[in-house]
């Protein structure tokens, strides 16, 4: 088998896996993998690629895909409507710290303002959808998997609230209720670093995985953009 038909078998295995994760139809993925050239740089670095793990193929082709294009849609689910992102109103203690919290998704952005809204008897909710550019001027930490680094991470913020970095933007996985039962027996020292990611490893496998991007400063909002907010009536009333 050729180098060129090799990478191309494993290219459509990484287009199906990208397409699983972030929610894309088939032909989107092609269509970003070839505005990005993603093929090319596989095959270039064909060798590389056969000896490492296939999450660490998942992680070149992000990457490519990320230095070519800075710019990310984002959205927030809410029952709250404003026209300005206000840092003095967020949550305290959240996985990232204190911050605005975005997902790449816009169907885990609704769900999560529709539980809201049955939390708090509105009988609404909103989505707002944002266009996040990233600069260089921007300090950004992000979280490619769930390992030890993440799980310490969250650690800190949550159980000492504000926040415990330094960065601008944070992007990474979750603590949703598939992971955080985890979390919460590594928090409370149940369980050691090495035993917490081998159970969210699991539960990757058998469960989705959804990723967020939280906005820690000022700094950072001067390149968030409102694009749009689309307002929802719950049906369930």
């Amino acid at each position: 088998m050729s180098a060129q038909t090799d990478c191309e078998m494993l290219s459509i295995e990484v287009m199906e896996a990208y397409a699983g994760k972030y929610n894309l139809s088939g032909n989107k993925v092609v269509e970003l993998f070839q505005k990005n050239q993603v093929f090319e740089k596989m095959l270039i670095q064909h060798e590389y690629l056969h000896q490492v793990s296939f999450e660490e193929v998942m992680e070149f082709v992000e990457n490519v895909i990320a230095d070519a294009s800075r710019e990310l849609v984002v959205y927030h689910g809410t029952c709250s409507e404003f026209e300005k992102i206000n840092l003095n109103k967020s949550h305290n203690r959240r996985d990232f710290g204190k911050g605005f919290y975005t997902t790449i998704l816009q169907s885990q952005s609704k769900e999560w303002a529709y539980r809201l809204s049955l939390r708090e008897k509105r009988n609404g909710y909103y989505v707002y959808e944002f266009l996040f550019e990233e600069v260089p001027a921007l300090k950004v930490k992000r979280f490619d998997r769930l390992n030890e680094e993440w799980l310490e991470f969250i650690k800190k913020n949550r159980s000492k609230g504000g926040l415990q970095h330094d960065y601008d933007v944070v992007i990474g996985p979750v603590a949703d209720d598939n992971t955080m039962e985890t979390v919460q027996l590594y928090m409370a020292n149940i369980l050691t670093a090495e035993e917490a990611v081998e159970r969210l490893r699991y539960n990757k496998v058998n469960n989705k995985v959804n990723n967020q991007v939280s906005f820690h400063t000022e700094k950072a909002l001067q390149y968030v953009k409102l694009v749009r907010r689309v307002s929802y009536a719950r049906k369930d009333i």
